[in-house]
């Protein structure tokens, strides 16, 4: 495909017609025309192959363009002033889809690297093309998801006890029961009696007809209800509904009834997949709203548990939530206190900048200023906007840092220039704050705002991390003071919490000497990468790294990552507040043996590595 010349009026005719780019200011709109490379692709055209690396957004001019995916599914198709590409720009991954033209298409390419100054320059560019592609991911996943509604066993939906009231009971204990329960449904019982009582029943056989309050429930109840086994599967309650017109099904293991299922249940099923959670925090005005959407995330935590997701798949849709929630906190507090008056970065720290929360991780955050701050023209806009977020995410359930690394906290709340100086203090004299800054501030991603004020000064750290051996091997030994829980023969070395009870510590003992055994090794190399598990394989793939230690070192982290998880989901399923502390009573022998093999790993790749900076110099 050619690029022929073009009439630069014309082309601004068109992008003055096309959201998002028309509530941009004028001249950025001229400076963007001129940048449009247009090209004719005849009908049958594939313009974007499946897997392909696009080197541009493509907007469509006129024409029609098909959009299928692996499995050669047509997906969308797209007219005039529609987009194709940017999925994959904004990832930095291979598209997913085949574009292919149905008619003779004019194309419009705005070239990738011009998109990504567009989205970093306009905030209203980056919103529009992060929630068209939330929109394409909701649709593409909805069949996917469907599916795994169909193929839950029913068992997995039970998350309560039965709701039960005694057949002799007066329907207003019933009202009662069901009001103080939260339920719309009760089961009825006494003696071979089954049956059950809903609030539809209250409303159409009491109110509607008059009845006493007092009279007894076996009277409005539904008696031999459809019922369903544990054992089914969510479709086939499904059915059962359909085909006897019913909302609620009582559930039964063998003889004995365990729980009911409602199509409120099986609905929740996809309302709590994270597309759909980011989908409803996109929808929110107040931080209320807000808070009600991540009040599902305990949900999101047991139901991806349940389909047996990786835990690094888990951690990183809480992320995912997390980073919608900090990007819609930031906009609401724009509609509160005005725009920027100068160009910033929003930056996640720590386990949220390794897309490795949990569930009630505390937040970690800062913010990257231009070097134009002004202390007295701009301190108090950003102070303003620090605490709207960070009182937000608190609110949210993202509790205040106990440390304060925090973008409330004036120190981390600095020009780019201040923030160069504060890396190079802490790689140039290592003193135990620095080391302890550097476990926190050398895992950094934005999640906001002039992106690149970030991405540069993380070019900036990676190049000057390999040089500084004293700083790496002092990072080194600050490292070592994790070790994990592993005493001699092989037994498991156990701290006190919470009284009397004796327990592994997973976070501190287990996981975190991983990270810290990645983020050193990566600093060492300059690599870029910030999850754990990629950094793993960023250094095999860089042949600085044997395959087989990161393989073992990753294999180690998603172990002692799944025990964590399934020790959290069982407390959130017993109403408790989720910790990283496992008593090995708790373990069967299967995760007890593989745990100590873990841990060997880990005890042995820090054998390593403090034998790769000669720690014994400087204890």
């Amino acid at each position: 495909m050619s690029t022929p010349p073009v009439e630069v009026t014309e082309v601004l005719r068109f992008v003055r017609e096309t959201p998002p780019f028309d509530v941009l200011p004028d001249a950025a709109q001229r400076r963007m025309a001129k940048h449009i490379e247009i090209s004719y692709a005849p009908d049958g055209t594939v313009v974007l192959p499946l897997h392909a690396e696009p080197e541009a957004l493509y907007l469509i001019r006129s024409g029609a363009v098909e959009l299928h995916d692996e499995n050669d599914r047509l997906v969308a198709r797209l007219d005039a002033h529609d987009f194709f590409g940017y999925p994959a720009l904004l990832t930095d991954a291979p598209a997913q889809r085949r574009c292919t033209t149905i008619e003779d298409t004019l194309l419009y390419q705005i070239p990738a690297a011009y998109f990504d100054t567009l989205r970093s320059d306009y905030p209203a560019v980056d919103r529009f093309f992060n929630r068209a592609y939330a929109d394409r991911l909701r649709d593409a996943i909805r069949e996917q998801q469907t599916q795994q509604v169909f193929t839950t066993p029913i068992r997995r939906l039970i998350t309560r006890e039965p709701i039960t009231i005694d057949a002799d009971a007066t329907i207003r204990d019933a009202a009662r029961r069901m009001s103080e329960a939260r339920v719309s449904s009760l089961i009825v019982t006494g003696g071979d009696t089954l049956g059950i009582l809903t609030d539809r029943d209250l409303r159409n056989r009491v109110i509607a007809e008059g009845r006493s309050y007092d009279a007894p429930c076996r009277i409005i109840m539904t008696d031999e209800p459809v019922t369903i086994s544990a054992d089914a599967y969510a479709f086939e309650a499904l059915l059962a509904m359909s085909r006897h017109n019913v909302h609620h099904l009582p559930v039964f293991d063998g003889e004995r009834v365990i729980g009911m299922v409602t199509t409120t249940d099986l609905m929740r099923m996809e309302a709590d997949h994270p597309v759909y959670l980011v989908g409803d925090v996109w929808k929110q005005s107040s931080v209320e709203g807000l808070t009600r959407v991540s009040n599902r995330l305990p949900q999101l935590m047991q139901h991806l548990a349940d389909a047996s997701a990786h835990p690094a798949d888990v951690s990183r849709a809480l992320t995912t939530v997390a980073d919608a929630l900090t990007q819609r906190l930031i906009e609401l507090a724009y509609d509160e206190i005005g725009p920027p008056p100068i160009p910033f970065a929003w930056m996640a720290l720590g386990s949220q900048a390794r897309h490795e929360l949990s569930i009630h991780s505390d937040q970690d955050n800062a913010l990257v200023l231009s070097n134009d701050y002004d202390a007295i023209q701009h301190g108090h806009y950003f102070e303003q906007l620090a605490r709207f977020v960070c009182d937000g995410l608190d609110a949210c359930g993202f509790v205040y840092c106990p440390g304060d690394v925090m973008a409330t906290t004036d120190r981390w709340r600095q020009p780019v220039d201040t923030w160069r100086r504060y890396f190079r203090n802490w790689m140039d004299e290592p003193d135990p704050k620095s080391l302890m800054h550097a476990s926190i501030f050398f895992d950094w991603r934005p999640v906001a705002g002039a992106v690149q004020l970030a991405h540069n000064l993380h070019d900036f750290v990676l190049k000057r991390t390999p040089n500084q051996s004293i700083f790496l091997a002092s990072l080194t030994v600050n490292a070592l003071e994790h070790t994990p829980p592993l005493g001699f023969f092989r037994q498991f070395v156990l701290e006190r919490h919470g009284g009397e009870t004796k327990t592994l510590d997973l976070k501190l003992n287990g996981l975190v000497p991983i990270v810290d055994l990645a983020r050193i090794h990566t600093l060492d190399r300059g690599l870029a990468p910030v999850n754990t598990l990629d950094r793993l394989e960023a250094l095999a793939q860089s042949n600085s790294f044997a395959a087989s230690d990161a393989n073992d070192l990753s294999d180690a982290f998603a172990f002692i990552a799944t025990v964590r998880m399934r020790h959290q989901v069982s407390q959130l399923r017993r109403g408790e507040t989720p910790d990283n502390y496992v008593p090995p009573s708790a373990l069967s022998d299967f995760e007890q043996r593989h745990l100590k093999d873990a841990f060997k790993i880990v005890r042995r790749m820090q054998s390593a590595l403090e034998q790769r900076f000669q720690t014994h110099f400087i204890r």
